[in-house]
């Protein structure tokens, strides 16, 4: 891990203690945002986004008067170059949180995370009631040019704070906690949006 590293995940962790949240807009290098955005874009043309279901796996089931976004899973064996490089740098994250705040996170999971132009996740925690292994979640954007006009903020309820609202820009990289950070997707009436969404478990 280099200096310029170490800093980044050390500002992430103190900007999460300061105001329950963090975010960097420089986790990833421009051609990485590039070469995932190319790979989720492929997805989208060959129609292998998903529509997302409320619950876990024992109680999944869709509801799209709560959420309309379509997802596609990324194996953490992933043999997708740009997929490697995302997934080792949130790894050596990993590694630096377990190491200075003992967090014991052991797995990760992400997908790709399209929403269609109109689309919404209403608000919701990513904690389910019957596992409780997320700790934190994290969302990486993929949109190119996102203009304040076209809305589709992400809305950050935190407890005893005011609301703080962010726009999806590509490259934007966002990290809270799971099970206390209550949040919500807004539509775009412009334009699709696209992301990863990830979480830290244990």
């Amino acid at each position: 891990m280099g200096i310029d590293e170490h800093n980044q995940f050390e500002a992430l962790i103190q900007g999460l203690i300061a105001d329950d949240y963090s975010s960097c807009t420089d986790f990833l290098s421009i051609s990485t945002l590039a070469g995932l955005r190319s790979q989720m874009e492929s997805l989208i043309l060959l129609g292998q986004m998903n529509p997302a279901g409320i619950g876990n796996k024992s109680d999944m089931h869709e509801d799209r008067s709560i959420r309309r976004d379509k997802v596609n899973w990324i194996e953490e064996l992933s043999t997708n170059e740009f997929e490697q490089i995302y997934i080792k740098k949130v790894w050596r994250f990993i590694e630096y949180l377990n190491k200075t705040c003992f967090t014991s996170i052991t797995s990760l999971e992400s997908h790709y995370s399209h929403y269609e132009q109109g689309s919404f996740y209403k608000r919701h925690l990513d904690q389910f009631q019957n596992e409780k292994g997320r700790k934190f979640s994290i969302v990486l954007y993929l949109n190119q040019d996102w203009k304040e006009e076209d809305g589709g903020l992400l809305s950050l309820y935190p407890s005893n704070r005011a609301e703080k609202n962010i726009s999806p820009v590509e490259g934007r990289f966002v990290f809270f906690r799971s099970d206390e950070m209550e949040h919500e997707v807004h539509p775009s009436s412009t334009r699709n949006r696209n992301s990863i969404a990830g979480w830290l478990k244990n």
